[in-house]
């Protein structure tokens, strides 16, 4: 039970902190009146009018997402890295499929996946207790 919870509540933190963060990047970073952002097709023709820093912040609230949901699930249960293994794939399957949906910038998708690999790896890489 222990494990399923650390799971839930990681996933959930995480989400939480991206969508927060990604709020806060909309609000100093808006999308320019072009771009619907509620249209995928609009994102996608549009994306180069998006700016650099807007983007940043994407890559910022990814890594700090996944940070907190990491860390949330390593202090609910420390006898095994299963929630870490299930948050970091399911995380990294987001961020793949989102890149797959909405064409970015080569260096954004590079830095994204980066970010989530190098965030993720000190946690798969400690023992559990």
């Amino acid at each position: 039970m222990r494990t399923f919870l650390a799971t839930l509540i990681g996933i959930v933190i995480a989400m939480g902190i991206m969508m927060g963060l990604q709020m806060l990047g909309h609000t100093l970073f808006p999308v320019p009146i072009e771009i619907n952002p509620n249209d995928t097709e609009s994102i996608r023709i549009n994306m180069d009018l998006i700016p650099t820093a807007s983007l940043i912040m994407v890559i910022v609230a990814h890594s700090l997402g996944q940070l907190g949901g990491l860390l949330t699930a390593k202090l609910i249960d420390t006898s095994t890295k299963y929630p870490i293994y299930i948050i970091a794939g399911f995380l990294m399957l987001g961020t793949v499929a989102n890149l797959a949906s909405i064409p970015h910038p080569v260096w954004f998708a590079i830095v994204d996946v980066l970010a989530m690999i190098l965030i993720a790896l000190p946690f798969v890489l400690t023992k559990s207790k």
